[in-house]
């Protein structure tokens, strides 16, 4: 905490109420401020794998184009005739080749590493050398700030050291076990109360576990240019040894241009978003010092000193907030629980950037074995998206005097807008600028609507589980299911997104269906999407069913069964003369048919609830799909060969993996739309006549026009 200061602001309140809202940080899972820190760390640590891919390109380029020549040929001429088996023993073959391209890949990742764990040993300690000479506090010191650990939680109290006669500044160095707090000389002319104020910031810093954070961030920023500036290095060493070229002809080439332009803005971005973080940082550790305390000794501690107005790129340079700001957020601690547009850009930029990086790594690793880059990579994004802006997004609903949980709907729009930008950023696009984004130039418009879905989908159940009874005792558990709800909604709308892209690149725009079924009814990764729709529905409707306000629980189960009634019924009693050939096929006309019932239902709760209607069709849709499909199963059960195995494996698998795409994409307007609701007895007779008629006219619309719907 600086003793530079600012004017007055109104009058304080008596204290910060004991309560997480106010800025506790008990130990617990990262903070959305610490899990800013982590997703910076691991952008910039992949960053760095870039580095280590084109060094390969260079070194090993030539062994590896040999190699899987060889492979291709050998496939040729074991296999002739068959495309797809010679395809599949080049990557069988290739395997080995990939792995190693992933390997050195990697060693460009290890040195970031290694150099920012090298920083986050000496730059602290340079800095300490230039605050000294340190002198140890009396004890008066020590057993104070031994106290005020213990208060916050801190097993191991900090020592204190007084610093040179030039530091002006209070600062904490070292780990969670041998913590230094250097405070000013001029500290023991404040009051009493002041001057502890300071200490309770420092170790507030200590309690919130972010110290080391800090300086390992610092250390990877300064580790990765010269990581970076290896490959071109290497470019120029070959040019100097080379005789048909010069070190000048190797860097000229356009490659290199656009290598230094990306890693410049990587690089810029990185800084900024450290320092945004930073500032982030200085008001947890303020709410956790004035937990339980008045906020007179911050107030006063302020107006005594004077602080300079900032420029705007002071502002952006500055690793403490202003003094308004800060005393604005003790005054109103949900102010710094609120997500801001700038905290979501930031968060869906890197998230980006680690989808980008991650799905490359994991496509080199997993080449020759069952799994896939993509899941991978999206539940890595999905699950610091779901910390680090959907656990923003829970606390701010928690507080919210209201009760309502939208944040502002521009939050969604910013996050989409923000993950285009971060496909854009990219280090891996170098030089690939025909082919786009990872997955070809549909991702960029497919992967931010659905994040911006996603994000609908995670404040819709933030707003549920903050309802809840028992939602002002937070527990380990509730942060768990946040935190696991955010990622299995954010990691699946991000594979939704990715193999959307793919299906889309390989049927062009005039398939746009075939695209869909695919990533949807058909998908060859059904069993995992429908699994995860069930995650995420089971906690929701745990949580609707403990509201206090069980109008709106009554509502979704009034739509539900009159979805799945008019469903079944319609499917079963109506024969028409004439039935489309292709389409007959049992199975096919059942899925649908369970589809359309959770889509009906999930639309009525819409129309009649707006946004606020989305965090009950997480639930009321899975469940009148699941009804469905097993109503339509158990009327036909003797005309199946394997009864179980079609109910598990074809229908509720086919029908939940589709509704996982429809619930996505309808999510995208539906989180548009403010929230609201209608009289309960209009409600009651509108969700029920509604559902049943939509319903109904859908079946019979897939009875006539199915064949519309079959893959082509």
């Amino acid at each position: 905490m600086t003793l530079s200061e600012t004017r007055e602001s109104g009058g304080p309140p008596e204290a910060i109420p004991d309560t997480e809202a106010s800025g506790r940080r008990p130990r617990r899972p990262l903070s959305p401020t610490g899990a800013r820190y982590v997703l910076l760390i691991v952008t910039l640590v992949l960053a760095g794998a870039f580095a280590g891919q084109v060094v390969h390109g260079m070194v090993l380029g030539p062994s590896w184009a040999d190699g899987a020549q060889r492979c291709w040929e050998e496939g040729r001429r074991l296999f002739p005739g068959s495309a797809q088996t010679q395809a599949e023993y080049w990557i069988r073959c290739s395997a080995p080749l990939q792995r190693r391209q992933a390997a050195v890949s990697l060693t460009g990742s290890a040195a970031v590493l290694l150099l920012g764990v090298a920083g986050l040993w000496i730059l602290p300690r340079r800095l300490l050398r230039g605050a000294g000479p340190l002198k140890a506090a009396p004890a008066g010191w020590q057993e104070r700030a031994a106290r005020v650990a213990n208060e916050m939680g801190v097993r191991r109290p900090p020592r204190v050291m007084w610093g040179g006669g030039h530091v002006r500044q209070a600062f904490v160095v070292g780990s969670g076990r041998r913590c230094l707090i250097v405070l000013p000389r001029e500290i023991r002319l404040l009051p009493e109360e002041e001057a502890e104020a300071i200490l309770r910031h420092e170790i507030g810093h200590v309690a919130a576990g972010d110290v080391t954070l800090v300086w390992f961030t610092r250390g990877v920023w300064w580790a990765l240019p010269p990581v970076l500036l290896t490959a071109p290095l290497v470019a120029a060493v070959q040019g100097w040894r080379s005789r048909d070229s010069t070190v000048g002809r190797m860097l000229a080439k356009a490659f290199w241009a656009e290598y230094g332009v990306r890693t410049l803005v990587l690089v810029v971005i990185a800084a900024l978003v450290a320092q945004m973080i930073m500032r982030s940082r200085e008001h947890e550790a303020d709410l956790a010092a004035a937990r339980g305390q008045s906020v007179a000794p911050w107030e006063s501690l302020f107006r005594r000193s004077a602080q300079a107005e900032r420029t705007w790129l002071g502002t952006v340079r500055a690793n403490h907030p202003t003094h308004p700001r800060r005393i604005a957020v003790l005054r109103d601690p949900r102010l710094q629980l609120r997500p801001t547009v700038v905290d979501t850009l930031v968060v869906g930029l890197l998230a980006a950037v680690l989808l980008d990086s991650v799905h490359g790594l994991a496509g080199l690793l997993l080449t020759g074995t069952s799994w896939s880059a993509a899941p991978v990579s999206a539940l890595t994004a999905g699950l610091l998206l779901a910390v680090g802006w959907g656990v923003a997004v829970w606390h701010h609903t928690r507080v919210r005097e209201d009760g309502t949980a939208t944040p502002s709907r521009r939050l969604h729009l910013a996050l989409g807008v923000s993950t285009a930008a971060g496909l854009l950023v990219r280090l891996q696009g170098t030089g690939t600028a025909p082919e786009g984004t990872v997955l070809g130039w549909p991702l960029l418009i497919v992967l931010p609507v659905a994040v911006v879905g996603a994000a609908a989908l995670t404040t819709a159940f933030a707003d549920l589980w903050s309802r809840r009874r028992g939602a002002d005792r937070i527990g380990q558990r509730d942060r768990l299911t946040v935190v696991a709800v955010g990622t299995l909604i954010f990691g699946g709308a991000l594979w939704l997104a990715m193999d959307f892209s793919v299906f889309l690149t390989v049927f062009r725009t005039d398939r746009v269906l075939n695209a869909a079924l695919l990533d949807g009814p058909h998908s060859p990764s059904g069993a995992y999407k429908a699994v995860a729709l069930a995650a995420i529905a089971v906690p929701a409707l745990w949580a609707a069913a403990r509201d206090t306000h069980r109008g709106a629980f009554r509502l979704a189960a009034l739509t539900a069964v009159a979805a799945v009634a008019a469903s079944v019924v319609t499917r079963l009693a109506y024969r028409p003369a004439s039935a489309a050939g292709d389409w007959t096929g049992m199975w096919r006309l059942d899925v649908l048919t369970a589809l359309c019932a959770g889509t009906v239902c999930a639309g009525v709760l819409v129309a009649l609830r707006g946004s606020g209607g989305l965090g009950h069709a997480l639930y009321a849709a899975p469940v009148a799909t699941v009804l469905t499909s097993t109503a339509l199963w158990a009327a036909r059960f003797g005309d199946w060969r394997n009864p179980f195995e079609v109910l598990v494996t074809v229908l509720l698998e086919s029908s939940l993996a589709g509704l996982a795409v429809v619930l996505c994409a309808s999510a995208v307007p539906a989180g548009l739309l403010p929230a609201w609701a209608a009289g309960r007895r209009a409600a009651d007779i509108a969700a029920p006549a509604l559902a049943v008629t939509v319903a109904a006219a859908l079946v019979v619309a897939l009875r006539h026009y199915g064949d519309a719907l079959v893959l082509r």
